[in-house]
């Protein structure tokens, strides 16, 4: 029973030591991700009795662990926006969407396919896996808080946060056209038809409904409820309850779960919105914010150990300028051409570019299509994420605080 009691105290000690992190953090203005996965890689040398990756994660674990952490952080993103944004205050997270992430998904294929020498199931899942922004990671730079009409933020921290929310649903579809192309050798008529009938169209429409009608019907709920009974519901455990409904309940029914949870945190509020009241009943994001922030403790610790394990040793040379090209040259600069007449300043432009972090959606995307396809090279494209994700991490964990003050003052 040794090992139980070690794992015991390692969590007590991993946690305590995460919450003293902001006071120390800021001195240095570094994000909190960095030393924590430091510590994973101690952990790691130190041999602690932890499951760890060997080099390469165990699929099932992984992917239900990094499926958690983002359909929480999905919740979170969604409970911030709210439905405090106009229409035309949505374009510039809806020109990210719509041009950097498909731009950067191009580029990702064909660096991959005619320059690495991937073959096509592949390219097409690399393009799908790094094509989304994470909104775990991203957390630091994201909205901190819920916004109003009357004080929201329509500048990086925005655009940023709506990203992630609706980018990690729209990859999907995509990396189902890659778990497609890898269980046949071409990807014919029929292929294409299942493809865009059902892997794109129906499963998007179900999530994006799926969403809105739980919560909608939250909104409702407590909307009809008086004002002392609103009161009593414990509102710390809202917010994860409606993560799991509309996910569970999405996922049944064919449908994109993470853009299904997205929009119920969008609509939780939908009464307290267009009728002016107070917040009474409405989900607390300060329990469900604090439960996203130790799963994501723990998702560092566990891949500072994966890079003292020897995940990183499957990457070339070629294959490591790949990563530095996109982190610091595609998305910055398909960002910055998206954001193209956008109404921002060009210091807010650069930024919401630049900082496009790549992370545990990523892993997530990887492993769910490792376990349903059929793909080559697997070790290879696992290499890979991990060290975009790696670069992202340190590279923005690094700039994040000291470039964020200076943008904002444009």
């Amino acid at each position: 029973m040794t090992p139980y009691y070690t794992i015991l105290l390692i969590v007590g000690i991993t946690s305590l030591f995460a919450s003293f992190l902001p006071i120390v953090l800021k001195k240095f203005r570094i994000s909190y991700t960095i030393p924590l996965l430091v510590l994973g890689a101690l952990l790691y040398f130190l041999e602690t009795p932890l499951p760890w990756p060997n080099p390469v994660w165990e699929i099932d674990m992984t992917l239900r662990f990094s499926e958690l952490v983002v359909i929480i952080s999905l919740m979170v993103a969604g409970l911030k926006i709210g439905l405090n944004y106009s229409w035309k205050e949505w374009h510039n997270p809806l020109r990210l969407i719509g041009f950097t992430m498909p731009l950067f998904m191009a580029a990702v294929f064909l660096i991959a396919y005619y320059i690495l020498g991937f073959d096509g199931p592949v390219a097409v899942l690399l393009a799908a896996v790094l094509a989304p922004t994470d909104p775990a990671l991203a957390s630091e730079i994201q909205l901190n808080k819920k916004q109003t009409v009357a004080t929201k933020n329509v500048g990086v921290e925005y655009n940023l946060t709506a990203e992630a929310g609706l980018n990690d649903g729209l990859a999907f579809p995509f990396v189902f056209l890659a778990i497609l192309w890898s269980k046949s050798d071409t990807l014919g008529i029929d292929e294409w038809k299942e493809w865009l009938g059902y892997y794109l169209l129906f499963k998007i429409i179900v999530g994006v409904i799926v969403g809105i009608v739980v919560g909608f019907a939250y909104s409702y709920m407590t909307h009809k409820l008086a004002t002392p009974k609103a009161r009593i519901i414990h509102q710390a455990f809202v917010a994860l309850s409606l993560t799991l409904i509309s996910y569970g309940l999405a996922e049944i029914l064919d449908g994109y779960g993470f853009l299904s949870v997205f929009m119920a945190g969008l609509f939780a509020h939908y009464h307290k919105h267009t009728n002016n009241e107070t917040t009474e009943g409405a989900p607390s994001l300060g329990f469900i914010t604090n439960v996203e922030k130790f799963l994501i403790i723990f998702w560092m610790i566990f891949f500072g150990g994966s890079l003292m394990s020897g995940i990183l040793n499957f990457n070339s040379l070629p294959t490591l300028g790949f990563g530095v090209f996109l982190v610091l040259i595609a998305r910055p600069l398909l960002g910055y051409i998206s954001l193209y007449k956008s109404g921002l300043g060009a210091k807010k432009k650069w930024a919401i570019s630049f900082f496009g972090i790549r992370g545990i959606g990523s892993v997530f995307y990887l492993t769910y299509a490792i376990k349903h396809g059929n793909f080559e090279d697997v070790n290879h494209v696992f290499s890979i994420v991990a060290f975009i994700i790696l670069l992202s991490i340190v590279l923005h964990g690094i700039t994040t605080k000291r470039l964020m003050p200076k943008v904002n003052q444009e």
